[in-house]
């Protein structure tokens, strides 16, 4: 079974909010366009991380955000900025 840190949690949840799927449908490796996300939710999640987690996210650093594993990254490299 995966481990999940606590942000790494938090995100999970804001996928599976924005893309209204159970959160164990969401792996490490899953991407977003297999959880059945489109561009305009990927707008969205954007917003919620940058929400939840007080930080400003790029246009570059949003073009990566495209798996699990990618937001958890952008979102961990910003908040340690």
């Amino acid at each position: 079974m995966e481990e999940f840190d606590d942000i790494e949690q938090q995100i999970r949840k804001i996928i599976a909010e924005t893309l209204q799927i159970d959160e164990e449908k969401i792996h490490k490796d899953s991407s977003i366009s297999e959880l059945g996300g489109d561009s305009l939710m990927a707008l969205m999640l954007i917003t919620s991380l940058e929400t939840q987690f007080n930080i400003t996210i790029s246009d570059d650093d949003a073009i990566k955000i495209n798996s699990f594993d990618s937001a958890a990254a952008v979102v961990k490299k910003l908040m340690n900025a």
